[in-house]
């Protein structure tokens, strides 16, 4: 009896550690099977990658860009984003970065310019994350969340497109402005800020 418990016992290492083998090479296949198998939504996946080529030869100029973070203390921090872009007609700009297949984060699509001797405009269209964007007395709201934009005047907050919301704790603000219309070649330059700001709740 007391050979048999010895027996089992000195083989209990072995067997432990024959045991944390199998456990270990069993993950390190289905790790290896999980990046390398076809995928069943491949054809999904090629034409998520078709649309982000198309995409990207359609990227606008980024002429100006200015992204600070200001941290106070550890629990309180306000980003600031700022680009000025120069788009094409039926080009886009997406101002914060969004995955393909989902609503987009902050997006304007410029869908016309018109340039005349008195004004310049713009129709731009913005995608918020689904989000209702306002607008200034002096510019010219088309449909949801389409814009008439005229060149800014020295009055920015009534030619420009904005957003603001808070909650509690954090605060998030938009604003587009246009800068310059160049009809012939169909371009504009606009002028994107954004500052979302975060602090803890009392």
């Amino acid at each position: 009896m007391d050979q048999t418990n010895a027996l089992a016992l000195t083989g209990l290492p072995s067997l432990v550690a024959l045991l944390i083998v199998l456990i270990a090479a069993l993950i390190a296949a289905a790790s290896y099977w999980r990046r390398h198998r076809p995928s069943e939504q491949l054809p999904m996946r090629q034409q998520a990658q078709r649309e982000q080529q198309s995409a990207k030869s359609k990227i606008p100029d980024i002429i100006y860009r200015d992204t600070p973070t200001v941290r106070f203390v550890d629990s309180q921090r306000v980003d600031r984003l700022r680009k000025v872009a120069r788009l094409q007609v039926g080009s886009h700009l997406d101002v914060l970065e969004t995955r393909v297949g989902i609503t987009p984060r902050f997006r304007i699509t410029l869908k016309g310019v018109d340039q005349r001797a008195d004004l310049e405009t713009a129709h731009i269209g913005v995608d918020f994350g689904g989000a209702e964007v306002s607008c200034g007395p002096l510019v010219h709201e088309v449909a949801y969340n389409e814009f008439i934009l005229p060149r800014v005047s020295r009055d920015e907050p009534r030619s420009a497109v904005f957003h603001y919301y808070e909650n509690g704790c954090s605060l998030d603000f938009m604003r587009i402005k246009l800068r310059h219309v160049d009809a012939q070649s169909g371009t504009a330059e606009i002028d994107v800020m954004q500052v979302s700001g975060h602090w803890p709740a009392t």
